[in-house]
């Protein structure tokens, strides 16, 4: 573990902000270098991204105090200390979802032919973030005796899962079959939706190996967030899909999707 990469100048860069801000610029420029074919300048992107990043650090952090609410009563003011930790990944993903629709709503801009570009970088992103997670020490595993087991717990030195490698290899697993599909001729947004169906289930597996708040002796509060947005998704894939098909035969239908 590298909680600390280097400094500069004195100032400490941490391992969590440095990949975190890779995965910014990485996600920036590999929507910029496509957002062109849909008519968005690089100049709308890079404002895009400023303001999903800041939705989506409100979010996590908001998400995250809600779950350790009962910490938070007791020290509010931590409530601000964003660079000692404490990020929901849910929660970031809904309100950078929430950030950038508005925006671009606000431009006048189509938001799902965007989300669609976004998606595989989302998931890449996810997959860096998590290099710093295992930097850092946080996100870890369960005690195991198995023989890949590692100290990856910035608490303690007991072997664990490393579940922050578990879930950079299925992110990144999720970046190739997004980028795969990149091209689908499926309705717009159609490959955003599929990346949260997809993280979901990704994500429940994980939690199994996962220290995690629990809301039953088998299930934890993230799995739980997981199954709704996994049949959320899925679900709106399978009824989008439909009206797609009918809008085909149907120019009418068809308009309705893309307002």
């Amino acid at each position: 573990m590298r909680p600390v990469l280097f400094e500069v100048f004195g100032w400490p860069i941490h391992s969590y902000g440095f990949m975190l801000a890779m995965a910014f610029l990485i996600g920036i420029y590999g929507v910029g270098r496509s957002s062109k074919k849909i008519g968005v300048s690089f100049d709308t992107v890079i404002d895009l991204g400023i303001w999903v990043l800041v939705g989506a650090i409100v979010g996590a952090r908001l998400a995250y105090v809600i779950t350790e609410y009962q910490y938070f009563i007791n020290k509010p003011w931590d409530v601000f200390l964003i660079n000692s930790g404490g990020l929901a990944f849910h929660g970031g993903l809904l309100g950078g979802f929430a950030a950038g629709f508005w925006y671009l709503r606000r431009k006048q801009i189509y938001p799902w032919k965007l989300a669609d570009l976004v998606a595989p970088f989302i998931a890449l992103g996810y997959g860096l973030v998590r290099i710093g997670c295992l930097l850092k020490g946080c996100c870890y595993g369960i005690e195991t005796s198995v023989f890949w087991a590692l100290r990856c717990s910035g608490n303690d030195f007991l072997l664990r899962h490393p579940t922050q490698i578990y879930s950079m290899l299925g992110s990144l697993l999720l970046f190739l079959i997004l980028w795969k599909l990149r091209n689908h001729k499926r309705f717009p947004g159609f490959l955003f939706l599929l990346y949260i169906g997809l993280y979901s289930i990704v994500r429940f597996i994980v939690e199994y190996f996962r220290v995690a708040p629990m809301v039953l002796p088998w299930l934890s509060l993230a799995q739980l967030v997981c199954v709704i947005l996994a049949i959320l998704a899925f679900g709106l894939i399978i009824w989008i899909d439909h009206r797609f098909n009918q809008g085909r035969r149907n120019p009418d239908a068809t308009a309705d999707l893309n307002r």
